[in-house]
């Protein structure tokens, strides 16, 4: 909610809104894969085994990606506004 009201603050244009967009779908849908993932291993494997945790290890690092990705398409949208906004332009 804070991301999407900062890019209203700073009135996003089409593109902006778009990759905003994209990003926060990306890490909303590889938490939900992620969850689904944990509990079909929950599911099929209840005791602890090391192929479990390996495909748990495997999904939080595909959403680990996704944020980190998110974050880098954030600092190019929110840098590059900010920046653009003190340069008066």
């Amino acid at each position: 909610m804070v991301a999407i009201a900062l890019a209203a603050l700073l009135r996003f244009d089409a593109i902006h809104w778009l990759v905003l967009s994209a990003a926060i779908g990306l890490v909303l849908a590889a938490e939900l894969f992620n969850t689904s993932l944990e509990h079909i291993v929950d599911l099929v494997q209840p005791d602890d085994h090391p192929l479990a945790r390996a495909a748990k290890h495997a999904g939080a690092g595909a959403v680990l990606i996704a944020s980190l990705m998110a974050l880098v398409a954030g600092i190019y949208l929110y840098g590059g506004a900010v920046l653009s906004r003190l340069a008066g332009r």
